[in-house]
């Protein structure tokens, strides 16, 4: 069986709401963000078994515990992007062509984390599970979803968009490191299991962690 890397990221916070840029301030879940949360506890039940991670903030904890995960290991790696001195900011207070150069990595707002500082944390945390074996499930954010699928793939980072609230990703680590699946919705059924080449379709049961072509 493939060992797997399932990848949550929060439910809507209170700042992403009205549109607050929060980097690692440790925003809350809204209403609408925990009812997200508690709708993945169905979908995320259907996995294998895995080991469980979260970044440390409180909106990737809150949505673990509401999903069925409750006390995760927590691990800092797993955190948004530091937003330096645009933390707290409404997006409407920063100018449109700063705002835009900045989703495009053209700009680093002052004191903040460099994408590919990010990128080499999560890479490392990777990495890591990586090296201890099984599968993992961890509650994250969208900068660190977009920067793990650049790790695996080698994909630019600017070429990756940017996660919905509650979207799984899933990549698997062994045999081989690959993308199957990004920024899936959660309310669209069962998570999709890769195919080998062929098209032979790989289904996992979650109730013996078997896998068998369907």
């Amino acid at each position: 069986m493939a060992d797997l890397l399932v990848l949550v990221r929060h439910g809507e916070s209170s700042w992403n709401a009205g549109r607050r840029l929060q980097g690692q301030a440790d925003a809350q879940l809204s209403d609408r963000g925990r009812e997200q949360a508690r709708a993945l506890r169905p979908v995320l039940a259907d996995l294998p078994a895995v080991q469980v991670v979260s970044s440390d903030l409180s909106r990737a904890l809150a949505t673990a515990e509401l999903a069925g995960h409750a006390a995760p290991l927590t691990d800092r790696r797993w955190r948004e992007r530091h937003m330096g001195d645009w933390t707290g900011h409404y997006e409407s207070e920063i100018p449109d062509d700063r705002m835009t150069a900045f989703r495009h990595d053209d700009l680093v707002p002052p004191k903040a984390e460099t994408f590919a500082d990010v990128q080499a944390r999560v890479g490392a945390a990777i990495d890591d599970l990586a090296g201890r074996g099984g599968s993992w499930l961890v509650f994250t954010h969208g900068g660190p979803v977009r920067a793990a699928v650049a790790h695996v793939t080698g994909a630019d980072h600017r070429a990756v968009a940017g996660p919905g609230n509650t979207s799984i990703t899933v990549f698997e680590l062994a045999p081989k490191r690959r993308l199957l699946t990004f920024n899936w919705a959660h309310d669209a059924g069962a998570i999709p299991r890769a195919s080998e080449p062929g098209g032979a379709r790989i289904a996992v049961s979650a109730a013996t962690g078997d896998a068998r072509r369907a």
